[in-house]
């Protein structure tokens, strides 16, 4: 949402009109929007004087039921973890006629409302940095399952030097290719 326009830059809008500036001139110099430029002129020739409409700048008025909104508020009081998800299942149930405001919304009023999570007072833990050296630490990934292109499946392992990226081993599984083997000591 964009800010209110200065009232020194309005009635200078309307003192450069006056002069017969253009609309494009004015908007430019004074890094207004063309539009915005226009609106004013029309505000003063209408009314006879520049004023601000700061009421513009507000935030919107819930669009959705007040109910909603009081009891989304509410919830969101009472279980502070829960999140925008949680809390419009809830509303859900509470409201099952009514439309209710998408997860986006619910969070924007919490915002607004100052009743989202507080930050921890705890400092984060220090990232833990693995694998400076090469050969330091190694990781080791499985994929199961994948789709081949030809339709077929397959399992791979993996393991990667983390400190370099680079692959040391790359083991490939086709799908039922491995026997099942008794277990060991039997």
């Amino acid at each position: 949402m964009p800010a209110a326009i200065a009232m020194s830059v309005r009635e200078e809008i309307v003192r450069r009109r006056h002069e017969h500036e253009t609309f494009r001139q004015i908007a430019h110099d004074l890094q207004v929007s063309y539009n915005a430029t226009r609106r004013i002129w029309a505000q003063f020739q209408a009314e006879g004087q520049v004023k601000p409409h700061y009421e513009r700048c507000r935030p919107p008025a819930v669009r959705k039921g007040e109910r909603v909104h009081e009891q989304a508020l509410s919830l969101r009081r009472l279980h502070p973890r829960w999140g925008a998800g949680l809390i419009r299942l809830e509303l859900r149930a509470q409201f099952p006629a009514e439309a209710l405001p998408s997860e986006r919304t619910l969070q924007r009023w919490f915002r607004r409302a100052q009743v989202g999570r507080k930050r921890s007072d705890t400092p984060p833990q220090p990232r833990v940095k693995r694998g400076q050296q090469p050969h330091a630490v190694w990781a080791m990934d499985a994929k199961e399952r994948m789709r081949l292109a030809d339709g077929s499946s397959a399992s791979w392992l993996t393991i990667t030097d983390e400190a370099s990226g680079a692959i040391l081993s790359a083991t490939l599984f086709p799908q039922g290719s491995v026997e099942p083997s008794e277990p060991a000591g039997c």
